[in-house]
């Protein structure tokens, strides 16, 4: 049984709500569609100016999305949440409160923001395959003009795979999200606490991440496989990443450390007057 953390009628909210929402947060450290943006900067010295415009535009978002969820809460709130539709408190406010033309426009963004995240996960799904699985096990010898051909036709088979999901009736479409959210969780609880601890840890090392890797998606997993995320309605996410972060912290100080090349890469890397 859950207890209200703060608030009364329609603003009661569970501290597993609450830790669930911040939970989502943890999920960006292993999403590779985001990771790639900060592998593809230029140079280590754009790196600060790079986090400050990045930092800004995540307060604006996220404040945004906060003053939306709050106002939706106190002008929709009895009618969304009766229902179990507090996801569409942007659509359903766009719908009543501005006329057609700027309501198309708010509404054009979300598909804008879907396809924008979508494509970025095609071709990290694309990129990968053929640099990771294809050329090193299956073609060793592929040409770059070749790979960029197994890239695209299997951009083209993700694609329609996620349109028949996508259009089908019933459960099928309705389970997007569900999809999302088991996927996020996934990825934010395996990479996650490697990734942090790659880039903060010298003493990190391979055997760590790889049990890292492996116990954040087997927690993950069996939290939700065995119905605990509806049980004690926490974010599978949450026990999965901190499960994770012991278990790489623990295996990498049980085995040897890294060697000094790998030491000198992270000392370069994280060095102030690294170029």
């Amino acid at each position: 049984m859950t207890q209200c953390a703060f608030g009364g009628g329609i603003f009661n909210t569970s501290w597993q709500d609450i830790l669930s929402g911040l939970g989502w947060g943890l999920g960006y450290f292993g999403m590779p569609h985001i990771l790639v943006r900060f592998m593809s900067i230029e140079k280590p010295s754009m790196i600060k100016k790079s986090s400050i415009v990045a930092i800004v535009w995540v307060i604006i978002s996220l404040f945004s999305a906060v003053m939306i969820a709050y106002l939706g809460r106190m002008v929709m709130g009895a009618e969304l949440l009766t229902q179990g539709n507090q996801k569409l408190v942007f659509i359903a406010m766009a719908r009543r409160f501005f006329p057609a033309g700027i309501c198309g426009l708010l509404l054009a963004a979300i598909i804008a923001a879907s396809i924008s995240t979508a494509d970025s996960q095609l071709l990290v799904a694309s990129s990968s395959f053929t640099a990771d699985l294809y050329k090193p096990f299956f073609r060793k010898r592929a040409t770059e003009k070749e790979t960029l051909f197994v890239g695209r036709v299997l951009v083209l088979v993700l694609s329609l795979i996620a349109f028949v999901i996508a259009n089908s009736k019933g459960s099928g479409a309705q389970a997007i999200m569900d999809m999302v959210e088991n996927a996020w969780g996934a990825f934010g609880a395996s990479f996650g606490p490697t990734i942090l601890l790659s880039l903060f840890w010298k003493r990190f090392n391979y055997q760590g991440a790889v049990a890292g890797v492996i116990s954040g998606f087997v927690i993950d997993l069996g939290w939700l496989l065995t119905g605990m995320t509806a049980s004690t309605g926490i974010f599978e996410i949450v026990p999965g990443f901190f499960g994770s972060l012991v278990v790489a912290i623990i295996v990498a100080k049980l085995t040897s450390a890294p060697n000094e090349k790998a030491v000198a890469i992270f000392e370069q890397g994280t060095s102030k007057n690294a170029d």
